[in-house]
C-alpha cells in the first residue's frame, strides 16, 4: 500500500495544480452555451478567472498557461486563433506588474484594477479584430465589459472557495 501512496500523491498534486486551468476551461464552456440572456451578452468569465487566478495563485496561472487557455478559448468561441491568447497573456503580465508595484490588497482596489484591465482588454480585442478586418459593435462590447466588471466580486468569492477547498486542501 505504501508503494501506491507516491503515485496517488503525485496525481493528487497534478490535479491540485490544474484546478485554476480547469476552472477557466469550465468558464469557457459556460460562455459557449446557448443561454438566452435578457441583456444579450454574457460576462467574459474566462478572462475574469484568468485575471483572478493570476492574482491569487500566480504560480498556478503563468503567462504561458494563459496563452494556451486563450488559444483554447479562441477555438471554443470561434474567435481568430491567437486573439484571446494574446489578451490572456497580456492580462497576466499586467497583473504581475501590478503585484510588484502594489503591496496590499483590498477588494475595492482589486475591483478598480480589474475594471481598468477588463476595459483595456476589451479595447485591445476590438483593435485586434479591426486589424484583421472584423468590425465589432461598440455598445455590446462595453455592455460585456460592464457585466464582466459587475461579476468580479462574485467570481472572486467563487475562486477563493475553490482555492480553499481544492487547491489548498482545506475542507
Amino acid at each position: 500500500m505504501s508503494l501506491l501512496a507516491p503515485a496517488y500523491s503525485a496525481r493528487r498534486e497534478a490535479l491540485r495544480r490544474s484546478i485554476p486551468a480547469l476552472s477557466v476551461f469550465l468558464a469557457m464552456l459556460v460562455m459557449s452555451l446557448p443561454v438566452p440572456l435578457a441583456w444579450g451578452v454574457m460576462p467574459n468569465l474566462a478572462l475574469l478567472l484568468v485575471l483572478i487566478w493570476a492574482s491569487i495563485q500566480p504560480r498556478l496561472m503563468p503567462a504561458w498557461l494563459g496563452f494556451l487557455l486563450g488559444l483554447l478559448f479562441d477555438m471554443v468561441t470561434g474567435l481568430p486563433i491567437g486573439h484571446s491568447a494574446l489578451i490572456f497573456a497580456a492580462v497576466i503580465a499586467a497583473v504581475r506588474l501590478a503585484e510588484v508595484w502594489v503591496e496590499g490588497h483590498s477588494l475595492l482596489l482589486d475591483w478598480i484594477f480589474a475594471a481598468l484591465l477588463i476595459l483595456a482588454a476589451q479595447l485591445l480585442s476590438a483593435q485586434i479584430l479591426h486589424l484583421i478586418g472584423l468590425q465589432t459593435a461598440f455598445i455590446p462590447m462595453l455592455t460585456q465589459a460592464g457585466f464582466t466588471i459587475l461579476a468580479f466580486p462574485i467570481m472572486v468569492v467563487l475562486a477563493a472557495r475553490i482555492q480553499r477547498r481544492l487547491v489548498d486542501g482545506v475542507a
